[in-house]
């Protein structure tokens, strides 16, 4: 891949990421008007370097943003929740293309005219448009929240894979574009879907849709598996101090290597003040190295207020995020490694814990749920929690549901406390919900989150208390590098 194609790529996603969550806060306060000026450069960079690269498609569809988001700034139209979701389409858009820049070196053959004729028409009028409901196979029924699940009987590959969510299913589109299988519309189709709830992945939906065929999605699988990371995984921003900092050491090592070989052949003080010396510096060096590999935790929680906005409003919810401690650092093969298992726990919690506003006014709750993420450092590990202010579990329904599934005798399960009841929610296909749906009901999801936390050494626990929320706590390791430990 030619180098600044590279670079643009690696700014763009950066760019885009940031976007994601400056529109949310934008929403939730539009009286910012830095968070406004801080959209429209984005856009307009991106436009401005793919014009330049000869990007025509993708150019198009970002110059439209840019005129909308320009009207926006200059005070000729008024943030609506209309606006928004087109600008997140926007965003979704030119996600898929730089995608496909990077697959093939092209921004694909996909047409974007519906959502060019939506901004265009927002622009106009400054009013919700009417845009002609897409006509791909997979548009048909994939955003109906309460519409049954398709069959999951699609190849033995698909059957064996993990559940929506996994770090590859985005990708997974991407290559079914650029191999030509698929149009972008209905590869963006299903990811909204997923946004929404389904836990189905990218390639049954496109099969069971009838977007594209079985052989084609093994294909991509097989494709999927010899790939490489994204461009954006491969390079890490360091601070230029700490680069200083390992510099100096690497100096400083080269030294007092050279003064051991010097005494290499005496046991005198200068030779045993020289290993000192070098203990400390690689001791050093050692802690500096690992440094440049961490990386805040707000990178993964950054994509969590627009899956929570997606999805509440699809169960006909309000759910306010609040984040803490988002600046706590992890390593970032740990970091990649809880991306989706909190996703999973996130869904839940929009799902099954925060209730209807109706609901909650009844209880004398407000209307508005709050779903709140903390994270913090404690001996030697990272904490993280996910609380909700929703209905909570309920002991007695988890009992009997699992009475019923048999994973427990009705004996054994008066012996269990309330906590060990509700733990019970880890176990493979274990689920409440009385009907399954897009958003929930298949019993995948939180047997997984258990599964991938313990593969990085970490543990989860959860406590409920009914009418009041539930609270989940992910204890990590800070690195899965070589750590010094004393055993006792």
């Amino acid at each position: 891949m030619d180098e600044i194609v590279g670079e643009f790529l690696v700014e763009s996603y950066e760019n885009l990421d940031r976007l994601d969550a400056d529109l949310l806060a934008l929403e939730e306060d539009p009286s910012r008007p830095d968070l406004l000026a801080s959209i429209f450069r984005s856009i307009h960079t991106i436009k401005g370097t793919c014009g330049f690269l000869g990007y025509a498609k993708l150019e198009r569809v970002a110059h439209v943003g840019e005129s909308l988001l320009s009207r926006l700034r200059d005070g000729e139209l008024v943030l609506t929740p209309e606006i928004t979701t087109a600008l997140l389409r926007l965003v979704d858009a030119v996600r898929l293309m730089l995608a496909s820049v990077e697959a093939n070196g092209s921004d694909g053959d996909g047409d974007w005219s519906d959502l060019v004729a939506q901004l265009e028409a927002l622009q106009q009028r400054g009013a919700p448009s009417v845009v002609p409901a897409p006509t791909d196979a997979v548009a048909v029924g994939v955003l109906a929240p309460d519409s049954p699940a398709p069959g999951r009987a699609l190849g033995t590959e698909l059957a064996t894979a993990p559940p929506a969510g996994a770090d590859d299913g985005d990708r997974l589109g991407e290559l079914l574009v650029a191999a030509g299988s698929v149009t972008p519309d209905a590869v963006l189709l299903a990811s909204y879907a997923q946004q929404l709830g389904d836990e189905r992945r990218i390639g049954e939906v496109l099969v069971d849709h009838g977007a594209t065929d079985q052989d084609e999605v093994n294909d991509a699988l097989r494709a999927q598996k010899e790939r490489r990371g994204s461009v954006s995984d491969s390079s890490v921003r360091v601070d230029v101090g700490l680069l200083d900092d390992l510099m100096n050491l690497v100096s400083e090592l080269v030294l007092a290597r050279n003064q051991i070989l010097q005494h290499s052949a005496s046991r005198d003080t200068v030779a045993s003040g020289t290993l000192q010396r070098l203990n400390l510096i690689t001791t050093e060096f050692q802690e500096a190295v690992m440094k440049t590999r961490m990386q805040p935790i707000r990178n993964v929680w950054s994509k969590f207020p627009r899956v929570v906005r997606d999805l509440a409003m699809s169960c006909g919810k309000q759910v306010r995020v609040e984040m803490e401690g988002e600046h706590t650092e992890l390593d970032k093969a740990i970091i990649e490694a809880i991306r989706d298992p909190l996703t999973h726990v996130i869904r839940n919690a929009v799902d099954h814990g925060i209730e209807a506003p109706e609901k909650r006014l009844a209880a004398g709750k407000p209307a508005e749920g709050r779903l709140r993420l903390r994270a913090y450092h404690e001996s030697g590990q990272v904490n993280i929690e996910v609380l909700d202010d929703g209905g909570g579990i309920d002991p007695e329904r988890v009992r009997a549901k699992a009475v019923e599934r048999g994973l427990l005798t009705e004996a054994h399960s008066r012996e269990l406390t309330e906590r060990e009841l509700v733990g019970l929610i880890f176990s493979p296909g274990f689920s409440t919900a009385d009907k399954v749906t897009n958003v929930s009901g298949r019993g995948v999801g939180m047997d997984v989150v258990k599964t991938n936390i313990e593969k990085i050494g970490g543990t989860v626990d959860i406590q409920s208390e009914l009418g009041q929320g539930t609270t989940l706590r992910v204890k990590i390791p800070l690195t899965l590098a070589t750590i010094p430990a004393f055993i006792v």
